[in-house]
């Protein structure tokens, strides 16, 4: 959706990032590598968006530093634009996730909700992982540290349910989205007393 408004695939990407990394500065050639762009592009896009007074830059010890302009304008409503983008795409993709055969639970947590967790993707189900990749690698884009997931079988998550192991505990009991639960109707509901669940309406 942002590619179609801002007419480059490069200056997207660029923009999502310092919107996601706004407190941080980065140089050309890091910028090009953890945004898989060229750097001709990266250094060129990085220009055009300094004179646009989305960016500034200093030099440090012989490298250029690009950083987001907290003074621009604009800052509010491209963040906005694009944080209201990402959410409509992480919706899209979790769709698309909760189609694949065998899925039993999906939940988003810890990065994806900004909250302490030790992953930030549950599957459980039997499941082909590399039906995933594409998936996980769009969830992925953006984010300030490599997005982590776990897949479970049925039998083993169940089984950890039983026995309140604290990595579903604390899934359960801190901020989560849902996106698919195929397994709670089959639990005791007394299981979950203490959890707030909060499930995902599917976008069409």
């Amino acid at each position: 959706m942002l590619e179609q408004i801002f007419s480059s695939i490069a200056r997207t990407k660029i923009l999502k990032f310092f919107c996601i990394h706004n407190q941080e500065k980065f140089f050309v050639r890091e910028l090009a590598r953890r945004l898989s762009v060229q750097l001709n592009s990266t250094r060129r896009e990085l220009e055009n968006l300094e004179k646009f007074g989305f960016l500034k830059s200093e030099v440090d010890k012989g490298k250029k530093y690009y950083f987001t302009s907290n003074t621009f304008g604009l800052l509010t409503e491209i963040k906005n634009l694009v944080f209201k983008s990402l959410a409509i795409e992480e919706m899209r993709i979790a769709s698309k996730m909760s189609k694949v055969p065998g899925i039993s639970l999906l939940i988003f947590t810890g990065a994806l909700t900004k909250t302490k967790s030790e992953t930030d993707v549950l599957i459980v189900g039997k499941v082909n992982k590399q039906q995933f990749d594409k998936y996980l690698k769009k969830i992925a884009d953006g984010l300030m540290e490599p997005l982590r997931y776990t897949f479970l079988s049925k039998a083993d998550y169940l089984y950890r349910l039983e026995i309140v192991d604290k990595f579903i505990y604390d899934i359960w009991a801190g901020e989560k989205i849902v996106v698919v639960d195929k397994l709670t109707k089959d639990v005791q509901q007394t299981a979950f007393d203490d959890f707030n669940i909060k499930h995902y309406k599917k976008v069409e």
